[in-house]
């Protein structure tokens, strides 16, 4: 007697495993590798423009500080003069002064400078600025005397 098996009723062979061959488990790791590299050097290039801002804006508010000094009189608009701040001593300016434009009016240029880390930050704001020796004050001003004070009289239209 001869046993004849229905294909049929045959059990499906699995022709493929379930899961991931090992070379499709490397390709997907190295793709993720490659991208966090990139995104880790993306990381980078954020934080040195971060630094290249904060270090840009600091630049300017010093700056603007010793442009505030000349127009306080503190320091005279004419004069070239190069120093470092007090308050930041790794900073350091040059002021020039241009030729005067107008009676008592000089361009005066503030040049801020650092190294930090190999890199170099430059900061240069001009602007034209009146002499304050020529401005006056409120202290020479004359004040006005109790007979110059009475001596203005107001009228009115009726009688």
């Amino acid at each position: 007697m001869t046993l004849r098996v229905n294909p049929a009723n045959r059990p499906a062979r699995p022709h493929q495993r379930a899961g991931l061959s090992l070379l499709e488990v490397l390709v997907a790791l190295a793709i993720f590798l490659m991208s966090l590299a990139a995104i880790a050097g993306l990381v980078d290039f954020g934080a040195e423009r971060a630094q290249a801002a904060a270090m840009t804006t600091l630049g300017t508010r010093l700056a603007q500080s010793k442009l505030a000094e000349i127009e306080a009189g503190l320091t005279p608009p004419g004069s070239a003069e190069s120093g470092s701040f007090e308050d930041e001593p790794d900073w350091t300016y040059t002021l020039e002064p241009g030729a005067a434009l107008a009676a008592n009016t000089y361009p005066v240029t503030v040049t801020v400078r650092r190294e930090m880390g190999g890199r170099k930050y430059e900061v240069a704001l001009t602007q034209v600025v009146f002499d304050p020796a020529f401005q006056g004050n409120a202290a020479a001003v004359v004040k006005p005397t109790a007979t110059t004070a009475t001596a203005t009289t107001a009228t009115t239209g009726s009688k």
